[in-house]
């Protein structure tokens, strides 16, 4: 028979959780999920965050009835900035997240925080407490893509249910500001009209109409109404407090009717109508990008179910035409979270790449491997004028096909303002871009992509901006809430750091058995080294 101490010692190796100290690796808006760094990162006096870590509770907690505590399970979380400290008010907590609201009294400032569980206090983590920073609920909960807004009958936006010009409509998230009375207990509305709340759509001011508190605790809507003269299927949103600007999300907004449409994606109404219509979509994508550094090919056919595709919305657009946007990335490899994965399909064991015409960009055949088909390294093309063509065998789930794009060849010359030799922007001032476009492409669409990224300095993270402009626009200026949601550089763009990029994108619709909509891209990207100041 073992001793008791023995006993015990073997116990202490199977329950970590119940001795160990918790610790905080990283705090957040909840909705946001804007990280340490960025220059809108913040947590708003009053909102709703997330303090991610271990050990920092034996339980999970059950939902919780109103009033809320500031003691969960013997968990509780203390903030001091300027010494003054007060007690977050508890949702949730588990073993590596809680949930809470930051008390409306706290000061704004640098300050600690520290996790309690019974007893046992965490190392202080340092915060960061603002007065307003938004964080925008998005579909995908993750705080990028499609946001969670609602209409005037209290139903999602979606595809099918796009907004329209002059519309009210309600955003939902946290961080708009502090409010007084208790927030332990459902909310009475609060129009917190002392805190600068503006609101962009499609990169147009919109007129907010009540921006505050709803019915739960720490929880805000906005309502806002959609300008005049926007419309695409993924018309940017994004809040302002400021120089601090939420995430971004986008709303589908029609001119007429309820179904959006998005040029950028070669999608008419009646298209986006007949595919939501299916209880699955079978997507195809094809993606081409040479300069003359060198040429890399990717291929995937992807299925969603009819739920996916609407809160997704994987069209070949991240943005509208005349509009922008901004996605957090949140690894060195500018990875973006999404938890709504598609089924891969398989196409056949090999896709073909083939070229005719002014070109060198060389040939290739893409085994099918990790749910697609790709190529990368290959020979660098002189120029690029010329016929792409992808072939495929066909496979158990798409069948045998073939699609082309004809490029124009040549080159596309742009500057970043009326000045040349532009290589850095206060963010403040927005940044315009003129350019020259190449002769006319023998393709269905044609369109400039304006995009860059800025990583924080000494962090594997940051963001990228996204914009999208009709070619024979030849000028088009990035508005300033847009870059101010990139994190400054230190002055001259460090290696690898920070990038303006202004791309010529053909894209083309493809057809192939078994797929519902196929979209064939070429990009002839231009980039340089830019700070952003």
């Amino acid at each position: 028979m073992k001793s008791p101490v023995v006993i015990l010692a073997i116990a202490a190796l199977f329950m970590p959780a119940a001795f160990a100290q918790p610790k905080i690796s990283k705090l957040q808006n909840v909705f946001s999920s804007i990280l340490p760094g960025m220059p809108n990162y913040g947590i708003a006096q009053g909102s709703i965050f997330d303090i991610l870590g271990t050990g920092l509770a034996t339980t999970t907690s059950p939902p919780q009835g109103f009033p809320l505590r500031t003691v969960l399970n013997g968990v509780s979380v203390s903030i001091t900035v300027n010494t003054t400290t007060t007690h977050a008010i508890l949702y949730y907590v588990s073993a590596t997240e809680i949930l809470a609201i930051l008390p409306s009294a706290t000061p704004t400032g640098t300050g600690q925080i520290k996790v309690t569980l019974n007893g046992k206090i965490s190392a202080p983590a340092a915060i960061t407490v603002v007065q307003s920073a938004f964080g925008m609920l998005t579909l995908n909960a993750v705080g990028n893509g499609p946001a969670a807004v609602f209409d005037v009958n209290s139903q999602y936006l979606g595809l099918t249910n796009a907004a329209n010009p002059e519309d009210v409509i309600t955003l939902w998230g946290s961080g708009v500001g502090p409010v007084t009375g208790d927030e332990t207990t459902f909310q009475a509305a609060q129009n917190l009209t002392d805190i600068p709340i503006e609101v962009d759509i499609g990169g147009k001011s919109a007129i907010v109409q009540y921006a505050g508190r709803g019915y739960y605790p720490g929880l805000d809507v906005i309502n806002v109404q959609v300008p005049t003269g926007v419309s695409g299927c993924k018309v940017s949103v994004v809040v302002r407090s400021g120089d601090i600007v939420s995430n971004f999300g986008t709303i589908p907004v029609a001119t007429s009717g309820r179904t959006c449409s998005e040029p950028v994606a070669g999608l008419t109404a009646n298209r986006i109508q007949t595919l939501l219509s299916q209880p699955v979509i079978n997507r195809g994508l094809i993606n081409f990008t040479g300069d003359a550094a060198g040429s890399s090919v990717g291929v995937t056919f992807s299925r969603f179910t009819n739920s996916q595709y609407a809160t997704k919305q994987p069209m070949a657009s991240t943005v509208s035409f005349g509009d922008c946007t901004v996605i957090n990335f949140t690894n060195q490899n500018m990875a973006v979270p999404n938890p709504i994965k598609p089924v891969f399909l398989d196409a056949g064991p090999s896709i073909s790449f083939t070229t005719t015409g002014e070109t060198s960009a060389g040939n290739a055949s893409m085994p099918f491997q990790d749910g697609g088909y790709s190529a990368s390294s290959l020979p660098a093309a002189n120029s690029f004028k010329g016929t792409y063509t992808f072939t495929g065998s066909g496979g158990p789930d798409i069948g045998a096909f073939s699609a082309s794009v004809a490029l124009p060849g040549g080159g596309m010359s742009y500057t970043t303002s009326t000045l040349n030799n532009v290589t850095s922007v206060t963010r403040s001032q927005g940044l315009t871009v003129t350019w020259t476009p190449p002769g006319n492409p023998d393709s269905d669409l044609i369109f400039i992509q304006i995009s860059g990224y800025a990583f924080v300095p000494n962090a594997p993270y940051g963001a990228e901006f996204v914009c999208n402009v009709p070619l024979a626009a030849r000028r088009f200026t990035i508005p300033p809430a847009v870059l101010l949601a990139l994190p400054p550089q230190p002055s001259g763009p460090a290696a690898g750091q920070s990038f303006l990029e202004v791309d010529l994108i053909i894209t083309k619709p493809f057809t192939a058995p078994g797929a519902d909509v196929g979209t064939i891209t070429w990009v002839g990207p231009s980039i340089e080294p830019f700070n952003y100041q």
